[in-house]
């Protein structure tokens, strides 16, 4: 009789346990899986990062475009004013 309580008792235990352990292979699967979506996002944010960089760079140089421009036109009208100086002092 002493036997099987103690037998039963043990039955309850390792029901229990396996129970537990049943509720952390869950708990492990659900790490498993957030892990590999934050490996993907990670992934994603160093791709989105490069693709910033390329379009930063590309502003940089459009916005540097209209400054070249306005200092060639500035340019331009100098030499258009200084050939007219020259040409009317000796023309």
């Amino acid at each position: 009789m002493e036997i099987e309580i103690v037998l039963e008792k043990h039955e309850r235990r390792i029901d229990e346990l396996e129970h537990e352990m049943a509720g952390l292979k869950a708990v492990q699967n659900e790490i498993r899986t957030m892990n590999e979506t934050l490996c993907v996002l990670t992934n994603e944010i160093k791709h989105t990062n490069l693709h910033l960089e390329r379009h930063e760079r590309k502003l940089d140089e459009m916005e540097a475009q209209p400054s070249q421009m306005v200092t060639a036109l500035i340019s331009s009208i100098c030499g258009a004013l200084i050939t007219t100086v020259i040409a009317l002092m000796f023309g």
